[in-house]
This record gives C-alpha cells, structure tokens and sequence, in this order.
C-alpha cells in the first residue's frame, strides 16, 4: 500500500474585537491538525502574520479603528500575507452592503453572524486542506529540485569519469602524451582531413640517442623522468595543432599538420637547439622527417620518416635527417 500524504499541521487567523467570539472561534475550530491564533485587533493581527504563516484569515468586518476591510487591503499590499484567503464575518446585516468593497479588498466569501458550526467548519476545512495541499505539493517540488539536483551531479561525476577514462585509454601513462594506438588514429585521419583540404602533412620520429646507457648508469626512475622531460620540452617548442605521442620505449611520433616540410625542418631545429639536461642527465634525440605525398598512406610516410631517422642514426645521431618526397 502507498504511503498516507503527510498532513501538514495548519493555522487559521480569527481577528475580531469582541474576546467571547474569539473565544468561540476557538472552541469551533480547534482541533489537532489545526491551530487556531486569535487578534482583538488590526494591529494585534498584522503582528501575527508576520510571525506565523496562515491558511486562512477570518476577519470581523466591523472593528474599532481599522475594519477588517482595510486590514484586508493591508494583507493584500503585503507579499507576505498577499495569497492569504480572507473570509469576512458580520453580525450587520448593513454590513453587506460593503460586500462588492470587501471581494475588492481580496475576500472569497462572507459568512453573517452568528455562523452556523458547521458552515463555518466546512468553508474552514476548503481552505484549510488547500493549504496543506500546496504545502505537499511544495515539498514535493523541493524534493523534485534535490533529486533532479543529484541527477544532475551523477551524470556530471559520469561525464567526467566517462572522459577521463577516453583520456587514458588514448594517453602513455608514463609521459602523458598520446599513446602508440591513438597516435596513429590522429595521424590517419589527419592525413585524411589534410588531404580533402589540400594542406600539407609533415611528420617525425623522434628517438632519444643512446637511452639504454641513461638507463643503466642512472636507473631507470632517472630513464623515465628524462623520457617526462623530454615531452614537456617538444610540447613546449612545438606549434598549437602539433600533436606528439609514444610509440615505442624511448620513440615518439610528431604530427604536424598545416606545415610544410621546411616549417617542419625548422621545428625540429628549434628542438634540438634549446634541449637542455635533466637534472644533470644530457641526453640527445635523433630525427627522421617527411612530409605526406598525395595519395601517400600513413604507414608509408612512417617508413620513410623511420628510414631517415636511421641515416641521422648513423650520422652521428643528435640529428634530424628529411626524408625525400616521393615523385
């Protein structure tokens, strides 16, 4: 069975000058799920309101200094107390002649004294069960707002875990530039993009110069680190666009899209020249240039920059060597 709707504990506003009719309101209306505040006064009243939040005003019409009718403008001008359904209560039956004012004023009905129990308890329970209902329904849309909220906040802790689990899955764990398998993903389609655009494509192999001897005569913590450095550095001399990954121990691909093959000779220029030590551990790199041909494929263009990073091997290696384009 579905949980019963909460019920909201009420309070109805009675405001009238005469202390045996506040008295008698009391005893009609007062019941557990309802509180029943009483004013001599319009003054009294206005206190009340702003310190408790009302169903429903009733209102004696006729009251010594401010009427009910005004008290009922006074409500009406207030955002506190603007939405506060008003009923009007007369024991005048001149009174009525006031009726059209008092529904100006914001009144939903008026009631002629004495009020019959039961006209009064039902007419009160209207108001009062539409009071608890938007309180239900206001709960019901905070609740709403938290749960859409955390919702919200799962799928954004999703997104980010989705993304940061595509960033490793593409990424060298080791240097933080792209892995071997995505390296080449790029580097297919940035031939093929290049290629439909009419712009060039260079690329090189980088590999550091006589990296085992790093290895064995400092470790291999101190091979890693120069591998991290070295990363950093090419990133940092590199244009916006260039993209470096890994793909083998101490080997790496540069793709260089938008860059001609003289551009592409002067980057690597640049690398060479301002490459410095790691922490006092020198070391030097080797490079095999080539730009893509049209209609060349990726795997073609790799074994030409490979076959010319062989030749600046055997130049002496702390190099780079260009790879001619094919006619």
């Amino acid at each position: 069975m579905a949980d019963a709707p909460r019920l909201y504990a009420a309070k109805v506003l009675v405001v009238d000058d005469l202390e045996e009719n506040l008295l008698l309101m009391q005893g009609l209306l007062a019941r557990p799920s309802l509180q029943v505040l009483t004013a001599a006064s319009a003054a009294q009243a206005v206190e009340l309101l702003a310190q408790h939040e009302v169903a429903l005003a009733l209102l004696d019409v006729q009251m010594p200094g401010v009427d009910g009718i005004e008290l009922a403008e006074r409500m009406r001008s207030s955002a506190c107390t603007v939405h506060v359904p008003i009923i009007f209560m007369t024991g005048d039956a001149a009174a009525l002649s006031r009726t059209f004012q008092g529904y100006e004023a914001g009144a939903v009905d008026f009631l002629i004294k004495p009020v019959h129990p039961r006209v009064l308890e039902s007419k009160v329970k209207v108001f009062v069960e539409l009071y608890q209902q938007r309180q239900l329904l206001s709960e019901r849309n905070v609740e709403l707002e938290r749960l859409l909220g955390l919702n919200e906040l799962m799928a954004q802790a999703l997104r980010e875990a989705h993304g940061q689990a595509v960033h490793e899955a593409h990424t060298d764990e080791l240097t933080g530039v792209w892995n071997r398998r995505h390296i080449m993903q790029l580097g297919a389609t940035t031939l093929s993009d290049r290629r439909r655009e009419a712009q060039p494509l260079s690329l090189a192999i980088l590999d550091l110069d006589h990296f085992k001897a790093i290895n064995d005569l400092h470790g291999h913590p101190a091979g890693d680190a120069v591998l991290r450095a070295f990363c950093t550095h090419v990133r940092g001399k590199v244009r916006p666009g260039h993209m470096l990954g890994r793909i083998g121990g101490e080997e790496f691909l540069l793709l260089m899209p938008g860059t001609q093959l003289v551009d592409a000779e002067n980057v690597l220029d640049r690398v060479h020249r301002t490459l410095e030590p790691h922490t006092d551990v020198a070391y030097t790199f080797s490079a095999g240039l080539a730009q893509a041909a049209a209609g060349e494929l990726l795997p073609d263009v790799i074994k030409r920059a490979d076959i010319a990073l062989y030749e600046a091997k055997r130049a002496g290696r702390d190099c780079s060597v260009t790879s001619s384009t094919p006619l």
